[in-house]
């Protein structure tokens, strides 16, 4: 007799469960259909002139993406037409440093002439029929040595570093306490 009453049970919650869910149904497509067929916010639609506008920058945006910068500074730097006292140093070291420079000659009484040429940066020592930079030293004097290129014989000074340009002498004087001017 238990079982009876138990599958009556069960039919009856499957009959409950089912009137719930039509009626859930129901509530829901009265909703679906309370929704009007033109949105309130179809007055603030896109016009032609505002879409061609978001389409131009998204274009522009995928442009960017895809560009290669080639330029060795920092594209994104705004002071790039002015130069900074760090470019303007950084130009001055690589003038000197392109620069071919007899730095000192030795000229003992006795034993071998020896030159100090500077170039790119470094500074190293030769000897009359070593090759350098701009040929071979064929002699080395007091302040001077000479050399051949290609087939043409000439001569190479002692020089001093250029001067600073005054921009930054004056910014690196005021950095430090004491005036100081260095031979670079």
């Amino acid at each position: 007799m238990e079982e009876k009453y138990l599958k009556d049970f069960v039919i009856a919650l499957v009959v409950i469960f089912l009137i719930v869910l039509v009626w859930k149904d129901l509530n829901l497509y009265s909703k679906v259909n309370q929704i009007p067929q033109e949105s309130k916010y179809k007055k603030l639609a896109l016009g032609e002139r505002l879409l061609q506008q978001i389409q131009e920058i998204e274009t522009s945006i995928k442009d960017r993406k895809n560009f290669v910068f080639t330029v060795t500074k920092d594209p994104l730097e705004q002071n790039l037409i002015v130069k900074t006292m760090k470019d303007l140093e950084l130009q001055w070291k690589e003038e000197v440093e392109s620069m071919v420079r007899l730095e000192t000659t030795i000229v003992p009484e006795s034993g071998e002439k020896q030159a100090v040429i500077s170039y790119k940066g470094k500074t190293n020592m030769y000897q009359i029929g070593d090759k350098f930079t701009k040929g071979t030293i064929t002699d080395i004097r007091s302040g001077e040595i000479s050399y051949s290129s290609n087939g043409n014989s000439k001569i190479l000074k002692v020089q001093k570093l250029p001067d600073k340009p005054e921009v930054i002498r004056q910014s690196t004087k005021s950095k430090n306490k004491k005036n100081r001017e260095y031979n670079w």
